[in-house]
């Protein structure tokens, strides 16, 4: 799974209880959780990790929300991660973007535009974003060369040019996504499958040249299928503008049948945001 983001989805009890059943019922028994749990890992994150260690292993890797409040020394201590699975490896680490999904706009444009809009704004990285990236590629080079067996790959970034965004609005987002160069050195390596978040977009699963890419976020409420599957079935709450997430979520929010109708469907919102592999 990937972007959680507990509290601006605002997961109580019934949330957490919903989602542990959840895992319970596909047979989970270790889950890996690929960044974006929340904007607070210390204070929200990790209780959150240790209630669902009650009921089964967890590992994570880091998102860029998860690293808000984070020192990089913090960040780089937790960027990669190598766990045995039987005879595969599962390798998971944050990543980063360097601009390559948009080469035809400068670096200064690019960070114009991240410290107007993006999130990550708020991060108290220390070096450029290109020269951060690099450094993640050359770390994961060096863990990759050592490496014979299979192996799943988890991070939290966008690692090929398949996944970008191509609606105009948010086009110009595609910059902050990730990097083309993961790809380049994925196919390196015995990787047979890697599992990304971060666009808020489920692509599902997709082969490209040879590695099976899985992207199945969680998202925010608003983002959520149920969202568009309350309109579908009361369409008496339709209005013109219902393709919007933000107007969408904003009017339906506070509706009694729409707060019934998400209880009942969040354990299916849950597992179309499951990537599940069996070792």
């Amino acid at each position: 799974m990937s972007d959680l983001h507990i509290d601006s989805n605002q997961f109580g009890a019934f949330e957490i209880e919903t989602l542990i059943q959840t895992l319970q019922d596909e047979n989970i028994d270790h889950l890996h959780i690929a960044g974006d749990i929340s904007n607070d890992f210390k204070n929200i994150s990790q209780p959150f990790i240790n209630q669902l260690c009650h009921h089964f292993p967890v590992s994570y890797n880091l998102g860029n929300h998860d690293m808000l409040g984070m020192s990089e020394e913090e960040i780089r201590q937790r960027e990669i991660q190598i766990q045995q699975f039987g005879d595969r490896q599962l390798v998971s680490l944050s990543g980063w973007y360097d601009y390559s999904f948009v080469p035809e706009k400068s670096e200064e444009e690019h960070l114009k535009n991240k410290l107007l809009y993006w999130f990550d704004r708020r991060l108290e990285r220390t070096e450029s974003d290109p020269t951060i990236t690099n450094h993640i590629l050359s770390q994961l080079e060096s863990v990759l060369q050592q490496t014979t067996s299979p192996i799943l790959l988890s991070l939290h970034f966008v690692p090929h040019d398949d996944f970008i965004l191509h609606h105009p609005y948010f086009e110009r987002f595609n910059a902050f996504l990730g990097s083309r160069h993961f790809h380049t050195v994925f196919k390196k390596y015995p990787i047979t499958d890697v599992i990304f978040g971060h666009t808020h977009h489920r692509f599902g699963s997709r082969m490209v040249e040879g590695i099976r890419y899985h992207a199945r976020p969680l998202g925010y409420v608003r983002e959520w299928e149920l969202c568009k599957d309350f309109l579908k079935t009361f369409p008496s709450y339709r209005f013109k503008e219902d393709y919007h997430p933000y107007k969408r979520y904003r009017k339906i929010q506070h509706v009694p049948e729409f707060i019934e109708f998400k209880k009942k469907q969040l354990k299916k919102e849950f597992q179309d945001a499951l990537t599940i592999l069996d070792l």
